[in-house]
């Protein structure tokens, strides 16, 4: 217990010491928009993630700081909530063999120092299964209703939470010895809570053509095409960094373990093993599946590692934990080497965010140089949200100016409509090539370069004036 829970601290302490070399990443700077523009729902995720933001800026003001420490903090309770889950499963060291893994994995690190939905669905995720166990294996039912309390929650964060009540009903439709709870109220009470508490975002979709269901489901993953083998890749890779290769490894052969004697011997198998697997193989099984025929985003498995990493710590043989912290121990070095020691990069500082209140100073000096114009940007959420943060007296419009997608951007009440005949200033990023300036031009009567902004002594952003706005075609 002392062991692990030093090296819990030590690398805490580490991670926030180590928040002031990321800066407010483009990301997070959208997520603070959501902040700053409170709404049931949101066009791309559900509204807890700036539920938080909002919260924490409220505490510590509209800064850097408050954004990223509300990822900190959830983060230190999912590792607490993880703890506990553990506890309950796991006997003897091996409660603390999980906590560390789970805790020392680049996982909890990129968690801890960049908010996103997945902050605050890691830790309702977890305290779900930690209730759920509860309220099945303890017989306490006063956990079905936290259970539908934190399963409720983990639905406002991310949509992957639909994967609580499906394994809830998965385990217990094939164990044969807690089969009977599906006569019972509990599970449906449990999943009412949870559907309750989900009416915001149901009512949100609702008014807005469902288009957070439509954009969040399976479809959001790139079609196939000529790269789908290189994308499997880059995902295999992206997962073996986020766990270690220890823990990657070990999950597919527990996996294989486990799978055909689950679905041939339900009913020799230790329910408490089918428990945390129900919560582990449909989404795991799911994402790779889909990965055969398309591009799919490292952190969509982020939720089932939770049980799969304490399943590993069950069966894990202790020599490999050296092996796991050799690892872990080679890549932070590597990743405090090219974030702390060789930030100059313009692909680091840009998804990094260090250039976004430089940016948004320049930006705010060239518009002040330019009056009654406007301010916007077409790289999708990421450039606009930069300035947006830094720059709260101006409105920044994001690619709605041109037709295109317009994120959430579009559904905070402006109307763009109310711009036509004014000029615009468009802040394109060089690293984004794929700004399409035939829709530029066919909103505006003429658009010429008129600046450049310099990050860290390199050319990064160019300034375009656009005389004219016109609308977008309604063609």
């Amino acid at each position: 217990m002392k062991k692990a829970l030093i090296v819990v601290i030590i690398l805490n302490i580490l991670r926030l010491a180590f928040m002031p070399f990321i800066g407010l990443t483009p990301q997070e700077s959208y997520f603070a928009y959501y902040a700053d523009h409170l709404s049931l729902s949101y066009y791309d995720h559900p509204p807890l993630v700036g539920y938080t933001i909002w919260l924490f800026m409220k505490m510590f003001g509209h800064n850097m700081f408050a954004v990223k420490f509300a990822s900190f903090f959830i983060t230190l309770m999912a590792q607490l909530a993880f703890f506990a889950l553990s506890s309950r499963v796991l006997r003897s060291d091996r409660k603390y063999l999980a906590w560390t893994m789970f805790c020392t994995s680049m996982l909890v690190t990129s968690l801890s120092l960049q908010n996103c939905p997945d902050v605050v669905l890691t830790l309702f995720w977890t305290l779900s299964i930690w209730a759920l166990y509860r309220a099945i294996f303890d017989g306490e039912k006063r956990f079905w209703l936290y259970a539908g309390l934190f399963m409720g929650l983990a639905f406002d964060s991310k949509y992957p939470a639909m994967g609580l009540p499906i394994g809830l009903l998965l385990f217990l439709l094939f164990s044969g010895r807690y089969r009977n709870l599906l006569a019972k109220p509990w599970p449906y009470l449990s999943i009412l809570i949870m559907v309750v508490l989900a009416l915001p975002v149901l009512i949100w979709n609702a008014q807005n053509d469902f288009v957070s269901f439509r954009i969040s489901s399976v479809l959001r993953a790139e079609p196939f095409d000529s790269d789908t083998p290189q994308n499997i890749l880059q995902f295999i890779l992206s997962q073996i960094i986020i766990l270690m290769p220890v823990l990657f490894v070990g999950l597919w052969w527990l996996f294989g373990k486990y799978l055909w004697r689950i679905f041939t011997k339900p009913n020799q198998t230790n329910p408490e093993i089918w428990f945390l697997f129900c919560f582990f193989m449909p989404t795991y099984i799911g994402v790779y599946l889909v990965s055969i025929f398309g591009e799919v985003k490292y952190n969509w498995l982020i939720p089932t590692y939770i049980s799969g990493i304490v399943l590993m710590a069950r069966f894990l043989k202790l020599r490999w934990q050296k092996w796991h912290w050799i690892s872990t121990s080679a890549l932070y070095l590597v990743s405090i080497y090219f974030i702390v020691l060789a930030p100059q990069s313009p692909f680091v500082r840009y998804d990094l965010g260090l250039d976004s209140e430089l940016l948004a100073q320049e930006v705010d000096s060239i518009h002040a140089a330019h009056p009654n114009t406007f301010v916007y940007a077409t790289d999708g959420y990421k450039t606009a949200s930069k300035i947006s943060f830094y720059n709260r007296k101006d409105t920044i419009y994001g690619p709605q100016i041109i037709g295109q997608t317009p994120y959430h951007f579009g559904y905070v009440g402006l109307d763009i409509d109310n711009l036509k005949g004014r000029d615009g200033i468009l802040v394109k990023p060089r690293l984004n090539s794929n700004t399409q300036f035939y829709f530029i031009r066919d909103c505006f009567a003429s658009v010429k370069k008129i600046d450049c902004v310099k990050v860290a002594g390199i050319p990064a952003y160019d300034i375009f004036y656009c005389e004219d706005y016109k609308g977008v075609s309604r063609k």
